[in-house]
């Protein structure tokens, strides 16, 4: 059996499963190299003629599929000229099943996790199902309704960006801003102080109906708030930082209303986190206070294509998707890359230590890619917490990010608690535990204002070669700690291919990358 799922919308993915085997994933992002990619940011003609052919051309050559017992498909239908045409028809296939949004975010979790059953919260700014859905999920059978929730999460939180000043802007609030402006807000709440005067007009904001147009309501509720706009329509920069924190705090009052009753009524099960909210870390992290919990690591829209291929095929044993990205596109590049770059050598993990300890900023490009917005270590960039300017450093030279956004630390899992308040896994940087007090001054680089980290830990079967690195790292210095922040500019996915990170490595003042099992070095 071969089967395969397109979702079209932004952050679009084909995946592809024989035998009950997820085999790859393609993010339209990484094939493009435009950052939360959709099939509707192109000419139909053109996407229809030249994007889906090409990558149905990429997996009958690699995998030998010319032809799918099942094509699940979902927001694959566009319109050129009043005449609609449905993406999904390109693909040859026995039959077409149409999917469902948050169901297919809910089997994306509960197949990935080691969990039989589990209560499932899938919210984000909206599907063809709902907005913000309460399942109970069972692993061989579909998931059981337990609420629909007519409020849309996603976009009450993330639409306070287009206000704040400290937010680098988007184009388009509705095509890429409501996509990355609510990580960007999380970040800034730490800053802020939550302001009680506030609290009755965000109830009320979280109160509204799906499907109101936020932008214009946001400006009135600012009006009622008597908080002031310059004439570019932003706040202060202090009211930006208290709108960040009220906004969260609000967001996970809210949250708990809703999902309490549920926690209530099944005590021993596990809690899932899905759709693109499941991205709030902060709020994930209280939730792990409380219950056992469990985030995928592609828990947005991208992990759609799966969770409705999951849904499909039913595993019984955990899917693991984490590396089940693209493969680097150009692999076959490597020599003649080489040869333009003299200064080339060997991997070592020796020498990949040496380049950390004098503070050097390392890409890293190899194996599949992560499926997901998280970078895990095969598009990474690596460098040394312990520097104290390594942050701005990092940002200076490469990443052109904004100054308040936190850099993520990877760490063994069996190290995890000897450097944070934090004893369980946390693979997929899900949750940000609090440094202990002890490893604030010696990792200072990777702690944000509150004093907590997004973690990554790792084990040796999940990335070998990164766990070693560790290893070796703490060995040498006694901190076996690292920034892993995604390889990327602002504005572009993950990177994908040799010549994307050659580009980085000439265009920004990164010291190298590491291309398979070569160092290529200034």
């Amino acid at each position: 059996m071969t089967n395969i799922a397109f979702y079209g919308s932004h952050n679009a993915s084909i995946a592809i499963e024989r035998d009950g085997e997820i085999l790859e994933v393609i993010e339209l992002e990484r094939w493009v190299n435009i950052k939360n990619a959709g099939y509707g940011q192109y000419q139909t003609s053109y996407a229809r003629d030249y994007i889906l052919p090409e990558i149905l051309q990429y997996i009958k050559d690699k995998y030998n599929i010319y032809y799918f017992d099942t094509c699940i498909h979902m927001n694959t239908e566009c319109y050129h000229n009043d005449v609609q045409y449905m993406y999904y028809q390109g693909i040859p296939a026995k039959r077409y099943v149409y999917g469902e949004h948050h169901k297919a975010h809910a089997c994306n979790s509960i197949y990935q996790s080691p969990h039989k059953e589990a209560l499932v919260v899938s919210f984000d700014g909206g599907g063809n199902d709902g907005w913000f859905n309460v399942y109970k999920v069972e692993k061989g059978a579909y998931p059981q309704m337990l609420e629909k929730i007519d409020k849309n999460f996603g976009v009450c939180y993330s639409i306070f960006g287009i206000v704040c000043p400290q937010i680098n802007k988007e184009a388009s609030y509705a095509i890429q801003g409501n996509l990355v402006y609510s990580g960007k807000l999380m970040g800034l709440a730490s800053y802020g102080n939550v302001r009680d005067e506030w609290l009755d007009e965000f109830y009320q904001w979280y109160d509204l109906q799906a499907g109101v147009p936020h932008d214009n309501l946001l400006i009135e509720m600012l009006n009622r708030l008597d908080i002031p706009l310059n004439d570019k329509n932003q706040v202060s920069d202090n009211d930006a930082k208290d709108l960040a924190a009220t906004n969260q705090f609000v967001f996970e009052k809210k949250f708990m209303g809703y999902v309490q009753p549920y926690l209530d009524q099944h005590p021993n099960l596990p809690l899932h986190i899905a759709g693109g909210c499941a991205l709030n870390v902060l709020l994930n992290t209280k939730l792990s206070k409380i219950r056992e919990t469990f985030v995928a690591p592609n828990a947005s829209d991208c992990g759609l294509a799966v969770g409705m291929l999951l849904m499909e095929s039913m595993p019984y044993k955990p899917a693991d998707i984490t590396y089940k990205g693209l493969p680097v596109i150009d692999k076959y590049n490597l020599s003649r890359i080489l040869e333009e770059n003299t200064y080339h050598e060997k991997y070592s993990v020796n020498k990949m230590v040496e380049l950390i300890k004098d503070g050097k900023i390392i890409g890293v490009v190899r194996g599949g890619s992560e499926h997901g917005p998280r970078a895990l270590g095969n598009r990474s960039i690596l460098c040394d917490p312990t520097i104290p300017d390594m942050k701005n450093i990092l940002n200076a030279k490469v990443k052109n990010r904004e100054y308040y956004r936190p850099f993520a630390p990877v760490v063994r899992l069996e190290d995890v608690n000897k450097y944070f308040e934090w004893d369980k896994e946390c693979r997929y940087m899900s949750y940000c535990p609090t440094v202990r007090d002890e490893y604030v001054d010696k990792i200072p680089s990777v702690v944000h204002v509150d004093k907590t980290a997004r973690v990554q830990t790792v084990t040796k079967q999940q990335n070998e070669w990164l766990y070693e690195l560790l290893t070796e790292l703490d060995k040498q210095t006694g901190i076996g700690v690292l920034i892993n922040t995604s390889f990327n500019q602002a504005g572009k996915p993950l990177v994908n291919s040799y010549m994307d990170a050659i580009q980085v490595l000439k265009t920004t003042q990164m010291d190298g990358v590491i291309l398979n099992d070569m160092i290529i070095c200034k």
